[in-house]
């Protein structure tokens, strides 16, 4: 004995049972993007002059990197680079800097950031809008951040002119700086 359903029930019992099975093409998985820890740069700024400190070393907290990939080089170098040039070119600031690579740094129990005479830049990436950001210390204690800034970029950030990236960024750094120096103050109570 056959039995047959009427074919408005068939239709709903297909279409129930295709409906309990995924037919969907499964989506490609996220790539890792699971932020690394801080990276300290072996590039760093020494120097002389009026700023109360010789070393600018800088820290990456945040530039939105897979945890896999290596740190971009060059990026850091570009950053230390424009830095040290506008901090020559900005008159009131009176500080002679050079770039210099120092690779122990890249391991936190050699990094100099509590040193004394020290300014540390952590450095920062967001998105939506496209941006920089940073913060300066002048120690460890977070009494000694004296300025925090993000500055949108959207022109620069989608480039491949490293330099032209970075540019608005260290700008802003250099203007950080020269309120501190005006101020005379390198602490949050300024």
């Amino acid at each position: 004995m056959m039995f047959r359903l009427p074919l408005t029930l068939t239709a709903l019992a297909i279409a129930l049972l295709l409906g309990a099975c995924d037919t969907s093409t499964p989506e490609a998985e996220p790539e890792d993007t699971t932020e690394r820890e801080h990276f300290y740069s072996p590039y760093f700024l020494a120097g002389d002059g009026e700023l109360p400190f010789t070393t600018i070393s800088f820290t990456d907290v945040g530039l939105n990197v897979r945890a896999e990939a290596p740190v971009d080089g060059y990026l850091l170098e570009a950053i230390a680079e424009s830095l040290a040039y506008k901090i020559v070119d900005h008159e009131e600031l009176n500080y002679t800097p050079e770039v210099r690579f120092d690779q122990t740094l890249v391991d936190p129990e050699s990094h100099n950031f509590c040193d004394d005479e020290h300014l540390y830049v952590a450095l920062w990436r967001g998105f939506d809008p496209d941006r920089w950001g940073y913060s300066l210390w002048s120690g460890c204690h977070e009494s000694q951040q004296f300025a925090w800034h993000e500055v949108v970029h959207p022109e620069a950030l989608g480039t491949g002119d490293v330099i032209a990236q970075v540019d608005p960024l260290t700008e802003s750094i250099v203007e950080s700086i020269r309120d501190a120096h005006q101020q005379d103050c390198y602490s949050v109570a300024c």
